[in-house]
């Protein structure tokens, strides 16, 4: 380890080390794990305390180490490469823990001097940002220069090409970061995120995508809203009728549309919502068919719904599934940057509706925070994380998160209520987090007894098979 430290602090200095030390793999071992500790503090202490631990930051920070060196390597000789590859990531320590003290002085520094708008604008930073390029450039050729006999041309071209390969792999690799500050948004977390949120109608869907009219959509709302409301069966006199809506907000991610239906699908076999349904989804496959699940939308649905049902005896059961923030439920319409529905929302057109009795089940990060505003006696409010963690499982290959799996798939049978549903689908969401070594994302539920008192029968009475749509 100290050979290395050597070698690469005098290349920092741009300095090659006469007669250089090779060493072996358990060095190359001990300064990748160095590194990676590094990373994964000064994320830590850029969080500055108040963030959460992101699971998936680690998978990201280890495939990004390893392809460091896998690309490297393609740029040094054998004979160096572990030692080369060793004193890379020591500059990488050495750098990464300087730039996060100007990062962090800066500021203070600007403020000081007043000059607060120059040093952290915009060419100050890629000022910076080149500086640390032509750093690097020159210490990695000392690094080349300390280990093999070549020209001083050919070693720069060599590091130049070897930093402009390590650039393009981080651009191309999708990353987390370990430890997330509150305001961290994965929409933006790296460039595949970024992409994929901004040209979200771009994937299957593309020439669809390409050629939709969102003036034209938005102009089709109100008529596929109302067909929506004319296909919902009306209350019976001296019945208790239950009606559902379901969102699903996310436009570039089929789980959420499938999470719907099959939400949607499992609740009809334990409450009678046959024709009682009411669907709004962001998915460009169902743009002619179905209405967005915008705010406007979401205000006339429950406005909709609420004109059918009869509001001081029926139950509404409102199902949402998205991302979330710890702001609301993420609503991201085709080719539109996303909106938050916030749980004051949710709870202030509930009751200014005057739906008293309702059910709100919600599959998304942070969805603990929809709570406060909606418990009392007559709600029952379910959710697939707390306030503080996310919740997992919104892959795009995936049916399911793993809150909809565990509650709406496997819990929610004939015969068993929420609560015992809820309980049952805690277990499960634990012991899976558990063997990912991911943090818990502590569901959480109200049980309204009024509510609850009054759903009592329909569950205890056997449904006969239905489809929610």
């Amino acid at each position: 380890m100290w050979s290395v430290y050597r070698l690469a602090a005098r290349a920092a200095l741009w300095r090659t080390t006469p007669n250089a030390a090779l060493v072996g793999l358990p060095s190359l071992l001990g300064w990748t794990v160095l590194l990676a500790a590094v990373r994964i503090g000064l994320q830590f202490v850029d969080a500055r305390l108040s963030g959460g631990f992101n699971p998936y930051g680690l998978n990201a920070l280890a495939a990004l180490l390893g392809i460091e060196l896998a690309v490297a390597g393609l740029f040094i000789r054998p004979a160096g490469r572990v030692t080369a590859l060793a004193a890379m990531f020591a500059l990488s320590v050495f750098a990464d823990i300087a730039i996060a003290g100007v990062r962090l002085a800066t500021p203070l520094l600007a403020a000081k001097i007043g000059s607060n708008e120059f040093w952290t604008g915009r060419h100050a930073a890629e000022g910076a940002y080149g500086v640390e390029i032509i750093w690097w450039i020159g210490a990695m050729v000392c690094v080349l220069g300390s280990l093999e006999q070549e020209s001083a041309l050919r070693r720069i071209g060599r590091a130049a090409a070897l930093w402009v390969a390590l650039f393009a792999a981080y651009a191309l690799v999708p990353h987390m970061p370990v430890f997330a500050p509150r305001d961290f948004d994965v929409r933006d977390a790296n460039w595949w995120e970024f992409l994929r949120a901004k040209y979200a109608a771009n994937g299957d869907n593309s020439a669809q995508a390409a050629n939709t009219d969102f003036a034209r959509v938005a102009q089709a709302q109100a008529r596929l809203l109302n067909a929506e409301v004319a296909r919902l069966a009306p209350h019976r006199k001296g019945e208790t009728a239950v009606y559902a809506i379901g969102i699903a907000g996310w436009t570039s991610l089929d789980v959420f549309t499938k999470e719907i239906d099959g939400g949607l699908a499992s609740i009809a076999k334990v409450l009678p919502i046959k024709d009682r349904t009411l669907r709004l989804i962001n998915n460009p496959a169902t743009l002619a068919s179905v209405p967005l699940a915008s705010l406007d939308n979401f205000t006339a649905a429950v406005h909709a719904v609420g004109d059918v049902m009869n509001k001081d005896d029926d139950v509404l059961v409102l199902l949402m599934t998205s991302h979330g923030d710890r702001k609301g439920f993420a609503l991201q319409l085709p080719d539109q940057a996303p909106v938050d529905l916030t749980p004051k929302q949710v709870a202030d057109t509930l009751d200014h509706e005057g739906i008293k009795y309702r059910a709100v089940i919600i599959s998304a990060c942070f969805s603990g925070i929809f709570l406060p505003p909606l418990v009392n006696d007559d709600t029952i409010v379910i959710t697939a994380a707390d306030d503080q963690h996310t919740s997992f499982g919104c892959a795009p290959e995936r049916d399911w998160t793993y809150f909809g799996d565990a509650f709406l798939r496997q819990s929610l049978q004939p015969g068993t209520d929420f609560e015992q549903a809820f309980a049952r689908a805690r277990t499960l969401i634990e012991g899976w987090e558990l063997m990912d070594h991911a943090p818990p994302s502590n569901p959480q539920a109200h049980f309204g007894p009024a509510l609850v008192a009054k759903l009592a029968p329909f569950f205890a009475a056997p449904q006969p098979a239905a489809d929610a749509q």
